[in-house]
């Protein structure tokens, strides 16, 4: 009888500890990145986010996302408070801290990524300048969020880069404020930002992107998620992604 009650009790931690798992807390850049990436009321929003719930819960795990500011949301993953972050492109300094998806660092487009974003050279309408792909030729200063790894590419193609604000509405607004320089970001905030007053004819977008990148769900690498439990998460992410009427009703709420 002691035996069967020691087993039982055994199974019963296990389960018990397999249930704490279901239950993944991630973190999200709070500033805007539309459509992907947004804040409305204290809670995340955008497609990233919607496809990154819908995977969850087909696997019956238990979602919360807090959103912070990006800088501090890539160091409380780090040090283990968050099981992952949404959503990063591969960075090696990244990855020493995150786990990403296998072809993250090496395919041009990961066959497990949230989404595949472009990122465009933006100046005001004043400007003249058209991106013609050398980097080199981009108006100075470079204006990128704070945190963002598009800054880094920019830095390594010897422009001075300006990556103190904490959002794209801001580095848009030290554009227009200036009137010099450019902004690197998504033609989607852009475009959502050109129906508001205070950008609406104001801003100019270079027609050949300077980057394509693939963004992931990384996971840190202190959460007691399993790598058998990551790819599966995974996989479910690009099985959702690659389902058009699925991303269809996603992307018609924005």
């Amino acid at each position: 009888m002691k035996f069967l009650a020691t087993i039982f009790l055994i199974l019963i931690t296990c389960n018990n500890a397999w249930a704490a798992v279901r239950k993944v807390r991630i973190c999200s850049d709070r500033g805007l990145w539309y459509p992907f990436m947004m804040t409305e009321r204290g809670e995340a929003k955008g497609m990233h986010i919607d496809i990154i719930r819908m995977a969850m819960k087909n696997m019956d795990v238990k979602l919360e996302i807090t959103p912070l500011p990006w800088s501090r949301c890539l160091r409380d993953a780090k040090k283990g408070r968050y099981d992952g972050v949404a959503t990063a492109s591969y960075k090696d300094e990244r990855a020493e801290f995150l786990v990403y998806p296998p072809d993250a660092k090496t395919a041009v487009k990961s066959q497990f990524r949230v989404s595949q974003v472009e990122y465009v050279v933006v100046t005001a309408t004043g400007n003249s300048y058209e991106y013609n792909g050398d980097m080199k030729t981009i108006p100075q200063p470079v204006r990128t969020p704070k945190g963002y790894s598009i800054a880094d590419d920019l830095k390594e193609a010897g422009l001075f880069v300006s990556a103190t604000a904490l959002g794209d509405k801001q580095t848009l607004q030290n554009l227009l404020r200036d009137s010099k320089g450019s902004v690197v970001t998504i033609p989607n905030v852009i475009q959502h930002l050109s129906k508001t007053p205070a950008f609406s004819g104001k801003l100019k977008i270079s027609k050949t992107p300077i980057k394509s990148k693939s963004y992931f769900l990384a996971f840190s690498k202190q959460s007691r998620l399993t790598m058998d439990e990551m790819n599966q998460i995974w996989s479910e992410i690009a099985r959702i992604r690659e389902d058009n009427t699925i991303m269809t009703q996603i992307a018609e709420k924005y």
